[in-house]
């Protein structure tokens, strides 16, 4: 009887154990499909949030591994961040604000967060007609074609729970920055990103966000001086950027989210954990007030 007992105990763990870590949504989820480089990655730390956003809600889900979770911080602190900025945990993008501030908007709804980024990335690594040869002029060919693994990974979360997809945030530009060649074709190939990922998802009207630290009339106005120190790291900066607001003047739905005061790690070019939250804080603005217009 007591051996039996035991067994019985056992199984109810197991099966409490699989509950809580398997989600399924009960009501059609509210999705916002999130890419890019190193930023939308994040380095923000999961250790300086507070618990509501370092462990998660069940209200705020990902797609991760195959199914649908709560959504917190995920990925583990890489041994560069572990030894720069002695990280101990995991390191977290501007998913983690954004679906905290879209729940206060809409506290009736579940969030959704289907996020597929790669570091170090430029934008024909992310090409609807990706080819290894045009990947390799940023170096990016061994990467792999990240456009199919991000639509893999949106048919896998259509799978496995009802979500509708509201919202596309792109977070990045910098690689292309670093190609004058291909930064003059920045334009070219963000429209062929965004026009085949509605198409695919058949969502013509799909909004899409496109974050940016500076704005049109900063870029107008920078001192021609540190322009040019600038350039000698990122000598197409120009091209990247104007491309971002032509495409919030060129293609529907489209709005550039401007960032020019987020906090960096010291001398380096990422978010550290305040950048990152307000970085979410300002993606979800954007699209309560697309929504709201």
């Amino acid at each position: 009887m007591k051996r039996f007992s035991s067994i019985l105990l056992i199984l109810f763990f197991v099966l409490t154990v699989g509950a809580q870590s398997n989600t399924n949504p009960k009501q059609k989820l509210k999705v916002f499909i999130l890419s890019g480089q190193s930023n939308m990655v994040g380095w923000g730390n999961s250790a300086e949030l507070p618990d509501y956003l370092r462990y998660g809600t069940d209200n705020k889900l990902m797609f991760e591994n195959g199914k649908w979770q709560k959504l917190k911080p995920n990925r583990p602190s890489s041994e560069r961040q572990r030894k720069r900025f002695a990280m101990t945990e995991y390191s977290f993008g501007p998913e983690i604000a954004f679906a905290a501030e879209l729940s206060k908007a809409y506290p009736n709804e579940t969030i959704g967060i289907i996020k597929s980024a790669k570091g170090g990335t430029g934008i024909l690594a992310w090409s609807p007609n990706w080819t290894e040869e045009q990947a390799d002029r940023t170096n990016d060919g061994q990467k792999g074609d990240l456009y199919k693994v991000l639509i893999d990974k949106i048919q896998e979360a259509q799978n496995a729970a009802d979500i509708e997809i509201v919202g596309f945030l792109w977070q990045q530009g910098g690689k292309d920055m670093t190609n004058l060649t291909v930064a003059k074709e920045y334009f070219d190939n963000l429209n062929a990103l965004i026009t085949a990922l509605r198409k695919d998802l058949g969502l013509p009207d799909l909004p899409v966000f496109i974050g940016c630290s500076v704005s049109k009339e900063a870029l107008k106005n920078i001192d021609k001086a540190q322009l040019e120190q600038l350039k000698k790291s990122r000598p197409g900066v120009e091209y990247v950027i104007s491309a971002r607001f032509k495409a919030e003047e060129k293609i529907p739905n489209v709005k550039v989210v401007v960032t020019p005061d987020l906090e960096k790690y010291p001398k380096n070019v990422h978010y550290n954990t305040k950048g990152q939250l307000k970085l979410g804080e300002r993606y979800a603005q954007a699209y309560i007030e697309f929504v709201n217009q």
